[in-house]
């Protein structure tokens, strides 16, 4: 559902939920709760939904760890079961 354009989606993390939102002109708005380890403070941080589609498409199955430290600085993802992966993935963030 992100805008064909910018691709924009949010995120909305709250401790144990991140939600997942986007809007787009044409289509309408999607929203998408998902249970998840977090405990910190809420925090709003966007993200162009391409990019992390081809990371989640390399990896597959299975938890991903997303570490960032604010909503303005670059995310790193990686599988969370260190198994034989030995790759890293940094994403920018985008203003919303």
């Amino acid at each position: 559902m992100a805008d064909e354009r910018s691709r924009a989606i949010r995120f909305h993390l709250e401790p144990n939920q991140l939600v997942i939102s986007s809007q787009n002109a044409e289509e309408g708005e999607a929203r998408e709760a998902i249970q998840t380890e977090y405990n910190g403070e809420e925090i709003d941080i966007g993200f162009n939904a391409q990019y992390l589609q081809d990371f989640l498409n390399v990896i597959g199955d299975g938890n991903v760890a997303f570490e960032f430290k604010d909503g303005n600085s670059q995310a790193q993802l990686r599988p969370a079961e260190g198994g034989d992966f030995e790759y890293k993935y940094v994403v920018m963030p985008m203003r919303l």
